[in-house]
């Protein structure tokens, strides 16, 4: 089965030459390339790794990016970044797509035996991605890694109870500094500043070591920089997407663990 049309294609179990001829025209012409098919993957660049034959979903997207998907997780089993150059070509009976990463310099190749689906898609999308997560997120995963936020940070306490409040994380850094940590989602302004100060009233520095209060936020509000300087709070920018990608990567063991600690 054929079906074309002007923004797509899809074969249905086509010959490996028709599959080829298909995967050069979408990828030229920087479209989505969707395939189903048998194949084999071998990578080679920083480390090394081979997977053996399996049925797998293969995306080619316009901007170089490559991904093999397995039946089950939301993760690639084998993936290459964006910038990639994408060569197509006929060997001993198979079809092989490669992706080459050109700095580092990284290869991945896909060797298919059949091809069940192929589509090739010229997708519209041009929309705002909005991330919204809370800042009980952001905190559960500056808990679980807390070097987001700097390297050898270890927490002591969280929702730390002070007069005017809870602190969000407590910790240490590896000086044994004291680090006082206020959360938010949203570019801190002017408010969020004045609600650490208060904590920090009530947060007498330990002996021989440093208080340092500190701010994690997407980004500051227009016109707190000199504010936050004035008061001497320090500043760690951290993203939502960061925040959410800790908490899908961490084992879900240590989700649980945390769950219960929480």
């Amino acid at each position: 089965m054929n079906l074309s049309g002007c923004d797509m294609t899809v074969l249905d179990h086509p010959s490996l030459g028709a599959a080829r001829d298909e995967v050069v025209r979408g990828v030229e012409s920087r479209r989505l390339v969707v395939l189903v098919a048998s194949c084999t993957v071998s990578y080679s660049g920083r480390t090394g790794s081979q997977l053996g034959e399996g049925e797998r979903l293969i995306l080619l997207k316009k901007d170089g990016c490559v991904l093999v998907h397995r039946t089950q997780d939301s993760q690639p089993v084998n993936w290459q970044p964006p910038g990639c150059i994408i060569q197509t070509g006929l060997e001993g009976g198979s079809l092989v797509v490669k992706a080459v990463r050109p700095s580092p310099l990284e290869s991945l190749r896909i060797t298919m035996k059949e091809v069940q689906f192929l589509g090739t898609f010229d997708l519209q999308d041009e929309a705002e991605f909005l991330l919204h997560a809370s800042e009980e997120e952001m905190q559960r995963a500056i808990i679980l890694q807390p070097d987001i936020v700097e390297p050898g940070l270890r927490i002591v306490d969280f929702e730390k109870k002070v007069a005017p409040g809870f602190v969000d994380v407590y910790a240490l850094d590896v000086s044994g500094n004291t680090v006082v940590i206020e959360i938010k989602k949203d570019p801190a302004g002017s408010a969020a500043i004045k609600q650490l100060a208060e904590y920090l009233k009530h947060l007498p520095p330990p002996p021989g070591r440093r208080l340092r209060p500190m701010i994690v936020a997407p980004g500051l509000a227009k016109g707190s920089q000199q504010f936050l300087a004035r008061m001497g709070i320090e500043f760690k920018q951290i993203s939502l997407q960061k925040c959410v990608e800790v908490l899908q990567n961490q084992p879900k063991a240590d989700q649980q663990i945390l769950k219960e600690w929480l």
